[in-house]
């Protein structure tokens, strides 16, 4: 995956603070889920199992905590990056990423729903 100018510099991207997730988060990508690490208004980090084949992930995004209970479905993103967390075991097909998703364009609702989940959910700033 060729990355955006920014990302090869490593250039400060991003223009919303950053806060990090109560555990047991989770994002739904079609048939793929991952643990939500941060969020912010703009987007948000996962991370991901990844085995043998690398993931087609589809345009839209579900995030779902348990407790209390919140549901967003059908947000649009784009990949801004991904990096490996645990390094690659020649004995194990399952590898760690974690990828960096910008959010597409959201109606108010989920603008306003991100903002509430935020404040709910997030336990610290980055």
């Amino acid at each position: 995956m060729e990355l955006p100018p920014a990302v090869a510099t490593g250039a400060e991207r991003r223009r919303h603070k950053r806060y990090r997730v109560k555990e047991e988060t989770f994002a739904f990508f079609g048939e793929h889920t991952g643990t939500l690490v941060d969020i912010s208004a703009g987007g948000l980090a996962v991370q991901c199992a990844v085995f043998e084949k690398e993931p087609v992930l589809p345009t839209h995004l579900d995030i779902f905590i348990a407790d209390p209970h919140f549901y967003l479905p059908d947000l649009p993103f784009s990949m801004v990056g991904e990096v490996q967390t645990v390094p690659t075991s020649i004995f194990s097909r399952l590898r760690i990423k974690r990828f960096s998703i910008k959010f597409g364009p959201l109606n108010r609702d989920q603008v306003a729903q991100i903002e509430r989940f935020i404040a709910v959910n997030t336990v610290a700033t980055h």
